[in-house]
């Protein structure tokens, strides 16, 4: 067997395991002298340094997932055993520099090994130090190897535009090589530069080299930008390679969903979940299939699944108190949002947003456990959470009955924001449902000179010149009511208020 053919023929075996290596001792000795093929029979390797491979992207929740580290000790040094065990079969460094130039994977001499041998040893101890060492060792005629190897190095300690330069590096060398533009790939997408992802690969599908996981990369990059119809293309392809990788069908579903092919998202979804119960995002996205084809009911039986099989996020709790609360199942929807809040402190505008679902529906006490973890972190808020706070407590109140602290918040919220259209119209209500026609009549002029606001205050003036049967001025309300912004029942009351005119 010539030193091709045996490269190859290693190539194969590699492809054909997965797992890490885990070497016995002798045959861990054999390999690394370099001198017998017969020691790499048996060897369980992972060679992703020596094929330029980070590890492949696996976009769960469209985001990139990176393994562990590339430079396990015992996993460079048997590479290098291979690197080397060619290199001697290939008959020189010369050979090699010839083969080099043709070969859509790259070689190193016996003096780069030496040097990445070195590298592996500093590595785990002292990851800078490998970096400039094998750094120092890069000149424009060594091996791309050595570049994408600095660009894996770079990668874990999450240098990522060095990490860039490197696989560039490597690819003015040898455009061929596959490997290093994968790597770039997947360091362009999280330096958020998917733009640049397609041409990178383009090489790769044109010279037939394409894996699995570059129709992944592909998809994950079109669906990044929006575009929905070639992502699928991409994922279908990629599913066609390897059907049993969920995360390609994953992404075929986010592809639908964005297309708005609900039921077909929804089919694949629920396959998906039937072979990975314990993924929550797959029950998320099968929810809101649901919710878009306006199947709330549905919906709310997914994320029960989620929650009852103990892997729900905060958020997806919350989603599922809200949709029992839209439901009108407030029992439901406060045991839920307890259940989210207890775990860890609920984002405020989302506890915010709870608590005014219950009063939208007029549960004051059910808003109340929901606002009285609000006022827990009311030092830390900002100006305009505030303002929401003091607005919900004081809706609170008055739906509780309590019209002295209704009044108090309205004043204590129009004290920090005088030109709150909304507390002034509350609190004209306010004034008006106690029979203070006037205070309510001042608060609803306030409100008529605020912006957005105008219309509705007017309104409010017309309600109370009709209750002291000046009628007349209400007309003069209604119509300026109206001329701002026209609404049916609005035109219907102001032709009432004109037959008591006459």
């Amino acid at each position: 067997m010539d030193g091709r053919a045996m490269l190859y023929a290693i190539g194969g075996l590699m492809e054909m395991q997965n797992a890490t290596c885990e070497v016995q001792g002798e045959s861990r000795a054999k390999a690394g002298t370099g001198n017998n093929t017969k020691s790499l029979k048996g060897l369980n390797l992972d060679l992703s340094l020596f094929r330029g491979f980070l590890p492949s992207p696996v976009p769960s929740s469209l985001r990139l997932f990176w393994g562990q580290s590339l430079f396990c000790k015992a996993l460079l040094i048997q590479t290098l055993a291979v690197l080397l065990l060619c290199s001697v079969a290939w008959g020189g460094s010369k050979d090699i520099e010839h083969r080099h130039r043709e070969a859509q994977e790259p070689t190193v001499s016996a003096q780069e090994a030496k040097v990445l041998r070195q590298v592996a040893d500093r590595a785990e101890s002292d990851p800078a130090a490998a970096v400039a060492l094998l750094a120092s060792e890069i000149t424009p005629e060594s091996s791309a190897a050595l570049d994408v190897a600095l660009g894996n190095l770079n990668v874990q300690q999450d240098e990522l535009e060095k990490a860039e330069e490197a696989y560039r590096a490597a690819l003015e060398k040898l455009p061929t090589f596959a490997r290093a533009r994968m790597n770039l790939a997947q360091v362009l997408i999280r330096q958020e530069k998917s733009g640049q992802v397609i041409e990178t690969l383009r090489p790769v599908l044109t010279s037939g080299q394409a894996r699995p996981e570059t129709f992944t990369l592909l998809g994950y990059s079109f669906l990044l930008q929006g575009q929905s119809l070639p992502a699928e293309t991409a994922y279908r392809q990629a599913l066609l390679l390897k059907p049993e990788d969920v995360n390609n069908s994953l992404g075929l579903a986010k592809c639908l969903l964005e297309q708005e092919r609900y039921s077909e998202a929804i089919r694949l979804l629920e396959d998906l979940v039937e072979r990975e119960p314990q993924r929550s995002e797959l029950w998320v996205l099968l929810a809101n299939a649901h919710l878009a084809l306006e199947q709330p009911d549905q919906a709310i039986v997914n994320l029960e699944c989620v929650r009852r099989l103990g892997i729900a996020s905060t958020e997806a709790l919350a989603t599922l108190g809200d949709l029992y609360l839209n439901c009108r199942q407030p029992a439901e929807a406060l045991s839920v949002y307890e259940e989210a809040f207890a775990r860890e402190a609920p984002p405020l505008e989302r506890l915010l947003r709870s608590a005014e679902g219950f009063l939208m529906l007029g549960m004051p006490a059910e808003s109340e456990t929901l606002l009285r973890q609000a006022r827990r972190v009311a030092a830390s808020l900002n100006p305009d959470q505030r303002r929401k706070l003091l607005r919900l407590e004081a809706r609170q109140a008055y739906l509780s009955g309590d019209r002295k602290a209704a009044l108090m918040a309205y004043e204590r919220l129009l004290e920090e924001h005088p030109l709150d259209g909304d507390a002034l119209i509350a609190l004209g209500d306010l004034h008006r449902e106690a029979g203070e026609l006037e205070e309510a009549m001042m608060a609803y002029e306030r409100a008529a000179r605020t912006s957005g606001k105008e219309a509705q205050a007017f309104v409010r003036q017309a309600q109370v010149e009709v209750e002291r049967e000046r009628y007349a001025k209400a007309v003069e309300r209604l119509e300026a009511a109206q001329t701002i912004d026209p609404r049916p029942n609005v035109a219907c009351y102001l032709e009432q208020v004109r037959r008591l005119v006459r």
